[in-house]
């Protein structure tokens, strides 16, 4: 009934508009490299000043998801992800569009979207008061082990090359621990320099990895007299035309909205970890993950679900605890106590219709972004085919000044430039990207809660093995290492014998 009156109450052509504004503008700016759903909803946050707390909240709500849905178009048409959310879109939604698919692609990562974001309204809907219980038995120990589990998982070690994977993981986790030290507050590898005193900007890294490569990349086969697009014809189909393909990728979408979901209500953990453990998922259950990286379907339907679903997973802590999962649930928070609500255990009881509004606007906007994203494939496909050649000062520019909107200093142009010929080499030389970046993103909360468990324990190991959540996962990721490892000698037993 709660659920029905918050339906009832933001159906009304002002608070739809509302709702349809947030989703738009949200989309806008998510799309912009660098930007990202925190921003997005930073910068629009004043917009809502004198409107009534259904109306921002609602609003702001709608950004946040737009700016989601708008991450994956820069990732996929251009390879320069809208924010650290969508950066495993770009390993698969590329490709893809490189192959002449960029429509089936931004079809396949709007629905998978979509699913994602009602899956993850169910999940709030249906199970808020039991997740909730199951995040609070989240300690230091648990959160390691899921870290470790995702690591090894998306890692790639068991190619041929398996050593390739490993120096690209461990380059990020070493560039990870760049600033000051969590604990002791002794700075780490910073040089004596002020502005790395809090690590290395993520989305300069990011936006350098894959924008100013790619600048690179083009201008190396430019020279070389070979031109993109006169070796790419890309493709605009309808919807309809590519309901087959969605359908498809039915599995990987359901997986990724149910992994994205549970990570999501994890508070510190967010969309971005939800994003990799699902990428890893998919690439671990393929029967040829060797092609992951070359325009798989379900490495971008299993992420993008699992993006929107653990941005609806964030709500449960919010509302329910008042704990924020993420940077911009942070910012969600803050506008609640601005509007004179109190985000808690009490939070449903005294502000009941305004919070179930809040929810009912999810599935909402989620229905509005589907048919807005779906509905704008043949503008933004056909201004990236027009615009082609035009790409390497476009992207240069987006990114020169996305990165120093964000940051506000030059500084972070600089280590955005210095990445970009550091993914260069990478591609260069085949070393695979998504290793360094998991553990860039994954690497400081290792750490913390590495360092916390030991701290918890007396520096005794045994605190990993003794708690069922922990040593679930760790034996289940020791399972994946080794079995592999025993396939591959009972085929040489195998051979021997023969």
């Amino acid at each position: 009934m709660d659920l029905i009156n918050g339906f009832l109450s933001i159906i009304a052509p002002g608070q739809l508009m509302w709702i349809l504004f947030g989703a738009t503008l949200g989309t806008l700016v998510g799309a912009l490299p660098g930007i990202g759903s925190t921003a997005a909803v930073a910068i629009l946050l004043p917009v809502t000043f004198g409107m009534n707390p259904l109306s921002g909240l609602i609003f702001l709500m709608g950004v946040y998801q737009g700016s989601m849905f708008g991450g994956r178009i820069s990732a996929i048409l251009v390879n320069v992800p809208g924010d650290s959310a969508s950066v495993v879109s770009s390993f698969e939604g590329y490709p893809m569009k490189v192959k002449g698919q960029a429509g089936y692609a931004l079809t396949l990562s709007a629905v998978s979207s979509f699913i994602g974001g009602v899956i993850g309204f169910i999940g709030i809907v249906l199970l808020s008061g039991v997740l909730v219980q199951v995040a609070l038995e989240f300690g230091p120990p648990e959160y390691f082990s899921l870290m470790f589990f995702a690591l090894i998982v998306a890692g790639g070690f068991m190619k041929d090359e398996w050593y390739k994977p490993l120096i690209s993981m461990l380059l990020g986790l070493l560039i990870a621990t760049v600033g000051q030290d969590i604990f002791t507050g002794q700075l780490r590898l910073t040089f004596g320099i002020p502005e790395l005193m809090d690590g290395v900007g993520f989305i300069a890294i990011v936006i350098g990895l894959f924008g100013i490569s790619e600048v690179l990349v083009r201008l190396d086969s430019y020279q070389q007299g070979v031109s993109k697009s006169d070796q790419v014809e890309t493709k605009v189909e309808g919807m309809f035309h590519n309901i087959g393909g969605v359908v498809k990728n039915t599995v990987s979408i359901v997986r990724g909205s149910i992994i994205g979901f549970i990570i999501g209500i994890l508070p510190g953990a967010g969309a971005t970890t939800a994003t990799f453990v699902s990428y890893g998922a998919e690439k671990k259950l393929s029967k040829t993950p060797d092609k992951f990286g070359t325009g798989v379907e379900q490495g971008l339907s299993g992420p993008e679900a699992s993006n929107n679903a653990a941005e609806a997973g964030t709500f449960v802590p919010l509302f329910s605890l008042g704990i924020p999962g993420s940077a911009t649930g942070a910012i969600l928070l803050g506008a609640l106590i601005m509007y004179g609500l109190q985000p808690g255990p009490l939070l449903f009881e005294n502000s009941g219709p305004i919070v179930w509004g809040a929810i009912a606007s999810i599935l909402v906007a989620n229905v509005i972004l589907l048919f807005l994203n779906v509905g704008l494939i043949p503008m933004f496909t056909f201004l990236i085919k027009k615009s082609e050649v035009y790409l390497v000062p476009i992207i240069t520019i987006f990114s020169v000044v996305g990165i120093y909107m964000y940051y506000n200093n030059l500084f972070s142009v600089g280590v955005m430039i210095i990445f970009g010929i550091f993914g260069y080499l990478m591609r260069k030389f085949n070393i695979p990207v998504t290793p360094f970046i998991l553990a860039l993103v994954l690497g400081p909360l290792l750490e913390k809660s590495f360092r916390q468990s030991l701290i918890k324990s007396h520096n005794s190991l045994d605190i990993f093995f003794t708690r069922p959540i922990s040593a679930s996962l760790i034996i289940i990721t020791i399972l994946i290492l080794a079995f592999p490892l025993l396939k591959m000698m009972k085929n040489k037993m195998f051979n021997k014998n023969i």
